[in-house]
């Protein structure tokens, strides 16, 4: 009789919690809604459909019984996982993970769900060494941290507190690893800590990404995984040149279709947010990019087209805005904007390279031997570089590829063309470099300082021959002035 009366006793405080919890989780996409920003011409991204209403008979707080999680457990898969099971099964519902630190393993997100972060809740990755171990010794992640079931769509992941609903990878063993693999020539498989792409219709919100073994949020594969809306995340890891540095840790990489990004915080040891192949109609707005590679896109730029980054606070990147892909990556890559941007200490403002990684030793000798044009060589046009302002870099570095205000180069067979540089006030520390490309044009609007600790300080787009004082480079090259 007494472990009867006990357990109808846990049965309903536990039930009388989630009530507590309900009441405390006020459940909206109406700011969604208002904030779209769509561009003139794109549809509008889609968000996540159907959802039910939450109530305490779909809301699985993870502590509760039968799912027992707790913060002195070293593994909260199973009961974690459970609810998520419970969520779907109900045909949609919300997982909450409350106040405190959860280990868990990999996990899979069902549709019409929502993984609610409590404040102060940590949902953190079990122990490097629980992982198993592939062929050759190293620790493996065979899926990403949290991804979806079959075609799981209609998906939020959202906390209450960017800088205190936490979803931590643990990364540092992983990054250690990384390192000791590519000594001896050999890779590790690592994923992203949140990644969906077999069905569509994602919202994350609101809470915080760090140590991430890999990338961070991961949207779509191959073009599916789309319709992605995603605001108000921090991302933290480790610089790439901080003692021990992350590595791979993407903020946000695109590899898909109808993508909103905008009032992030990206501070990590690669490109802050970066679209690869088949992004297309990705918006990015109101972002600060702290340490990490800047706006990128590619290397891998097949599909691609229709990016806006713009409104971005850069500081201390070290690249601002950059689009990069080699031959057998590539295609047809247009309709690129970067405006209304800020860059401090930013060491290369712009780069646009055919040459991801293969400078060539003389740009002479490639344009006397230009490779075969393939369906797979870049073909960038049709980039605006519009209203930007670049600071504060100032120390001299020797390179043939680094540290130029604007770095353009292309390929002898494949030139870039139809650059645009609008309102663009530059002072940096070395000048610009220019091969292969045509139609680049600077407006009257724009002006350029090279200044460094060892060199007096020159101006360029006054005048024609301004410009051509700060060109430290100029091969197959042909430029327009004073539109």
């Amino acid at each position: 009789m007494k472990k009867v009366l006990l357990f109808l006793l846990t049965f309903f405080m536990g039930v009388a919690g989630t009530q507590q919890l309900n009441a405390q989780i006020a459940f909206s996409m109406d700011e969604e809604k208002a904030n779209q920003n769509t561009p003139e011409g794109w549809k509008a991204v889609e968000l996540p459909q159907g959802l039910p209403e939450f109530t305490s008979a779909n809301t699985f707080v993870i502590t509760d019984a039968p799912f027992n999680a707790s913060a002195s457990s070293e593994d909260n898969t199973a009961a974690i996982q459970a609810a998520l099971d419970a969520a779907a099964a109900a045909g949609g519902g919300m997982v909450v993970i409350p106040k405190g630190t959860f280990l868990s393993g990999c996990l899979l997100m069902g549709s019409k769900t929502v993984l609610h972060l409590a404040k102060g809740a940590t949902l953190k990755m079990k122990a490097f060494d629980t992982f198993p171990t592939d062929e050759n010794g190293y620790r493996m992640m065979e899926a990403p941290f949290i991804t979806g079931k079959d075609g799981a769509s209609d998906i939020v992941i959202e906390g209450e507190s960017r800088t205190s609903s936490v979803i931590d990878g643990q990364g540092g063993p992983w990054w250690d690893q990384v390192e000791a693999a590519k000594a001896v020539k050999k890779s590790t498989k690592r994923h992203a800590m949140i990644r969906f792409w077999q069905g569509s219709r994602y919202l994350y919100r609101n809470f915080c990404v760090q140590n991430a073994p890999n990338t961070n949020i991961t949207i779509g594969r191959s073009g599916k995984g789309g319709q992605a809306t995603v605001h108000s995340i921090n991302i933290k890891n480790p610089a790439s040149t901080a003692p021990d540095p992350s590595h791979n840790t993407d903020g946000f990489p695109i590899w898909s279709q109808y993508v909103n990004i905008y009032d992030c915080d990206i501070d990590t040891g690669d490109d802050n947010v970066v679209c690869d192949n088949d992004a297309q109609y990705v918006h990015v707005w109101n972002c600060e990019l702290k340490a990490g590679h800047g706006a990128s896109i590619g290397s891998f730029t097949k599909n691609l087209h229709d990016i806006i980054y713009e409104d971005l606070t850069l500081d201390g990147t070290d690249c601002g805005f950059r689009l990069k892909s080699n031959r057998d990556r590539s295609g047809d890559v247009y309709n690129i904007v970067f405006r209304n941007c800020t860059m401090t200490n930013v060491a290369s403002p712009f780069v646009i390279t055919s040459w991801y990684d293969k400078i060539p030793e003389s740009p002479v000798q490639a344009m006397l031997s230009p490779d075969e044009l393939l369906e797979t060589t870049p073909r960038f046009h049709d980039v605006l570089i519009q209203n930007v302002d670049v600071s504060g870099h100032t120390s001299y570095k020797s390179s043939p590829k680094n540290n130029f205000g604007i770095f353009i180069y292309g390929r002898p067979e494949a030139p870039i063309k139809d650059i645009v540089f609008d309102n663009v006030q530059i002072t940096h520390s070395k000048g610009i470099k220019m091969n292969f490309c045509e139609g680049i044009t600077f407006l009257k609007n724009c002006s350029y300082e090279v200044k460094n600790t060892n060199k007096t300080a020159k101006n360029g787009f006054a005048t024609k021959k301004k410009l051509d004082d700060v060109i430290e480079e100029k091969i197959a090259c042909s430029f327009i002035w004073g539109k």
